[in-house]
């Protein structure tokens, strides 16, 4: 069996299950985002105390600010194992919130708006994968163009619908808030908990990954390789929409132009991060929720060493970027090497 796939036995412990679960890079990655997430945890609470502030108010928000973050990453999570990937999630949920917005405009409640929000998300994940299969496109040209058309198209459809649009969507009622103002962390939580537990036991993410180490091979045991990158794409528009769902639903503004701008690259250096192959047939779920909030704990350092804004967007994109080549250089490296066995 190739060393990047995962078997699943009975463990008689928790450590067993995990330790069989993960290959080694990915054990010793998870390790490394363990301890580096606890170092910087330790520095805040040192820096709240130097300041005199509540470090308990700091660790009761993370779940909150972070889920956006984790739940995008589980939407590339899957796609990034079968070799895929989508770089116009982004702009997509920009037309989740232009949705949600005209929803609110016209008087629909709540339950409407929520659900307006998190099915555009989720059919426009679901059409991406559909072009992918049925155009033959490689995913990274598709979704690159996504990134401009669904942008532009979230802004068209806000001034299509609503008269002398004035740029900005504005909800102030906390009715319209529930998910991403109140409901946050506990909608983490739970979907934490079920992907973890999918993760150890179920089937897809280890065809997923026996995708991305082989396509030829999954053909030969009678396997669709476009049906199961389908299916990928498929659970990425249930993550994508509730991510869309709580990023939107958080502030009392709604801009289309610049919402979740940029929020592909930090998804994509929180998977890479936590030990997903960027070429895909390797990685972990949970390495991507600690990835995560390995760069959220990183921005918030910054700010307690009074890291001005400008520098800290530059030096949380410099990460990002060396964290994906150095992981790119690495696995090129590895295959080169086996090419030459």
């Amino acid at each position: 069996m190739n060393s990047t796939s995962r078997t699943v036995g009975k463990p008689n412990s928790t450590f067993k299950l995990i330790y069989r679960l993960y290959p080694a890079a990915v054990r010793q990655r998870i390790l490394f985002l363990l301890a580096g997430n606890l170092l910087l945890l330790a520095y805040l609470w040192f820096a709240a105390h130097q300041r005199e502030s509540s470090f308990w108010n700091e660790l009761v928000n993370i779940a909150p600010n972070i889920a956006p973050q984790v739940l995008g990453a589980f939407a590339l999570t899957g796609l990034i194992y079968c070799g895929s990937i989508d770089l116009s999630i982004g702009s997509i949920i920009a037309v989740a919130g232009s949705s949600f917005g005209i929803l609110h405009y016209y008087g629909a409640p709540p339950i409407l708006c929520f659900s307006g929000c998190f099915l555009t998300a989720f059919f426009l994940s679901l059409l991406n994968g559909l072009l992918i299969r049925l155009l033959k496109i490689s995913p990274i040209i598709l979704t690159l163009g996504g990134l401009s058309l669904y942008r532009g198209l979230a802004l068209i459809i806000a001034h299509l619908t609503i008269p002398e649009f004035p740029e900005v969507f504005s909800i102030q009622n906390d009715a319209y808030q529930g998910p991403g103002k109140f409901y946050a962390g506990e909608i983490l939580l739970v979907v934490l908990v079920g992907v973890l537990l999918w993760e150890a036991f179920g089937k897809l993410p280890r065809l997923w990954l026996a995708v991305g180490c082989s396509p030829v091979a999954c053909e030969r045991q009678g396997l669709d390789p476009g049906r199961l990158q389908m299916s990928a794409f498929l659970f990425s528009g249930l993550f994508l929409g509730l991510s869309a769902l709580i990023l939107i639903t958080n502030p009392q503004t709604i801009k289309p132009s610049q919402v979740a701008t940029g929020f592909e690259l930090t998804v994509i250096g929180a998977v890479v991060l936590g030990g997903t192959n960027i070429f895909g047939g390797q990685g972990t779920y949970l390495g991507s929720a600690l990835g995560a909030c390995f760069l959220y704990l990183v921005s918030k350092s910054l700010i307690y060493l009074g890291v001005d804004a400008f520098w800290r967007e530059a030096i949380e994109g410099a990460v990002i970027v060396v964290v994906i080549g150095f992981d790119c250089w690495i696995h090129r490296t590895e295959k080169l090497l086996e090419e030459l066995k």
